[in-house]
């Protein structure tokens, strides 16, 4: 992968050129707010990869029936009220993955709404008093620029169990995970889970696990899809030989104890991507789009706070436009 950095910009706009003085500027801003994150730019029809942890790596989310029901439910739910579309999923025992399509641009309320009621549906069946998600830090969002890196990341998605040496093939995953059966049937179902949502939501939910928009035949994608996976398989199964390890497979994976964690130390420092491009092409064009947003987001931010209340911030701005009543352009 040539990087992964950054946003890119809406499909058909060319993205800005700037100079090199505006890019250093845009550079050095970002360190003149320290107790401001960087801005977030969320506009529709964007596809990302979704990650959520859990805290201290806790195993909260080891599958088994109860656990892999509930979480298709809650996404079915979410995916639904919130106009998503998921290409991919896959419940790990301490975090999950999704590929998804944002199609109107409200990535942040869906997170918000999924997270939670995932959150209080394992600490009742858990008996979990603590937090479930790992705190100070929010869930990753890595955009998805182009058909080849959605391929390559819903790989990533469904082949995870496998290359971390839990089970020899993604189908014998106890957990959630849209194989390639699953995507070929392209749905999930999920009964009430018995916990958290009221005796008056659905007693049995649908997820429809669809094509990623950038692919228009469902049938060429389904069988690159299946070449793509059986090549990989078989690269992590050798891989995992090389370095002596075996599979833990799906009987001791239901056995493991929720309240436990890995024995792998956790890098105290991680990178946090919000795009990923395959081409250097595809990641210069993200990277000056990003620093085109940025730039644009601190001036307007810059006037804003001067006591210009109808300055318009760079479309896709979210939460001085949700939060703090500021306007954004279209």
């Amino acid at each position: 992968m040539i990087g992964s950095e950054l946003d890119l910009p809406p499909a058909g706009i060319r993205p800005p050129s700037l100079s090199l003085v505006q890019i250093q500027e845009t550079a050095r801003s970002m360190d003149r707010y320290p107790g401001m994150t960087s801005p977030r730019q969320v506009l529709p029809a964007r596809t990302y990869l979704v990650t959520r942890r859990c805290i201290g790596r806790r195993l909260l989310l080891r599958p088994d029936d109860a656990l892999t029901n509930l979480f298709v439910y809650c996404l079915a739910m979410a995916a639904k009220k919130y106009g998503v579309q998921v290409h991919a999923l896959g419940s790990m025992s301490n975090h999950y993955h999704l590929v998804l399509t944002d199609v109107e641009g409200v990535l942040p309320d869906f997170m918000a709404w999924l997270n939670r009621q995932l959150a209080k549906c394992v600490k009742r069946l858990r008996r979990w008093d603590e937090v479930v998600w790992e705190p100070n830090t929010s869930y990753s969002a890595v955009e998805l620029t182009g058909p080849s890196e959605v391929m390559d990341k819903i790989a990533y998605v469904l082949l995870n169990p496998v290359s971390a040496g839990l089970v020899r093939s993604p189908e014998r995953w106890p957990g959630a995970l849209s194989t390639l059966e699953r995507m070929r049937k392209g749905t999930m179902r999920a009964k009430h889970p018995g916990v958290w949502f009221r005796n008056t939501a659905p007693k049995e939910v649908s997820l429809s696990i669809v094509p990623p928009r950038c692919i228009s035949n469902r049938v060429n994608y389904l069988r690159a899809l299946d070449a793509l996976l059986k090549s990989r398989l078989s690269l992590v199964r050798t891989e995992l030989r090389r370095q002596g390890r075996g599979f833990l497979e799906h009987t001791r994976v239901r056995k493991t104890v929720v309240t436990s964690r890995p024995n792998t130390k956790k890098p105290r420092y991680g990178y946090n991507p919000t795009f990923s491009a395959l081409t250097r092409e595809a990641w210069r064009a993200a990277v000056q789009a990003l620093r085109a947003f940025r730039l644009a987001y601190r001036e307007a931010y810059k006037a804003w706070r001067s006591g210009t209340p109808d300055v318009a911030f760079p479309a896709g701005t979210w939460w001085v436009v949700r939060c703090a009543g500021a306007t954004a352009a279209t």
